[in-house]
């Protein structure tokens, strides 16, 4: 598969989602590429349609992390499950401490409060990963609203623990921008751009955010598994997150 054709399947069209893509197709540091149907990051499937729904459990997804808070939820409430055939979870990636709530509320730009996230809830990151961990057999989903900020934070982490060179975990994050500006950009339209104009109205992803992101985990943590290592998880679980992502090997011929 070239590289512009594999970029292009990353794409999934689940009806009524704008930001879906699979986290396989990505090109790892020793060589090859992450693995498809594996991991993939979304914004709100509570919109889904019925087909859109269909889409996603055609795709082999079992597994759904809602990473949004209570108050959210609430008023979008996290998809349901299927007995025997989709697992919800429900794992707010920020926590709900009043005095780091207060500084995200001062915070100036997407970095600031990214690193905030990661450096004051390390235990909410750990609680998603090992739910990713433990999950059986089928894709994940992690998301959240709009499937840039919270669940740009987590696919970072799965991809730099996987490998996967910087660079291209930073085109992954920008590439959220470009799906949700014609939706913004309606939305903009058809309400006189009242109240959409805002840090986190506007759907920014800027390269450098991720960059700096990246450069804050190697140079406070000691890198991305570091910063994993040191939020709680076990090498076992570390070397099993690592393989969600890694290409399955194929069995030697005897």
């Amino acid at each position: 598969m070239s590289e512009g054709r594999a970029l292009s399947a990353r794409h999934l069209d689940w009806q009524a989602c704008y930001n879906v893509r699979d986290l396989g197709g990505l090109p790892l540091a020793g060589g090859g590429k992450t693995r498809w149907g594996s991991i993939v990051r979304a914004d709100l499937l509570a919109r889904l349609t019925p087909a859109g729904r269909g889409a996603m459990l055609a795709y082999g997804v079992r597994t759904v992390i809602d990473l949004r808070g209570p108050h959210e939820v609430k008023e979008e409430p996290t998809i349901r499950g299927e007995p025997g055939g989709l697992a919800v979870h429900n794992l707010p990636l920020e926590g709900y401490r009043p005095e780091v709530s207060a500084q995200i509320a001062r915070a100036t730009s997407h970095l600031e409060v990214y690193a905030l996230i990661l450096d004051h809830y390390p235990g909410e990151v750990a609680q998603v990963l090992r739910a990713i961990d433990g999950a059986p057999p089928g894709g994940v989903v992690i998301h959240c609203h709009a499937g840039k900020d919270r669940t740009g934070i987590m696919s970072a982490l799965l991809l730099g623990l996987a490998g996967v060179p910087e660079e291209a975990i930073v085109a992954d994050y920008a590439e959220s921008q470009e799906r949700l500006w014609p939706l913004w950009k309606a939305q903009v339209a058809g309400s006189d751009g009242d109240g959409q104009d805002g840090l986190w109205q506007r759907p920014t992803t800027k390269p450098e955010t991720m960059a700096g992101l990246l450069e804050h985990l190697r140079v406070r943590y000691g890198g991305v598994e570091a910063y994993i290592r040191g939020a709680g998880l076990r090498p076992e679980e570390v070397a099993r997150l690592k393989r969600r992502l890694l290409p399955e090997e194929k069995p030697q011929n005897r």
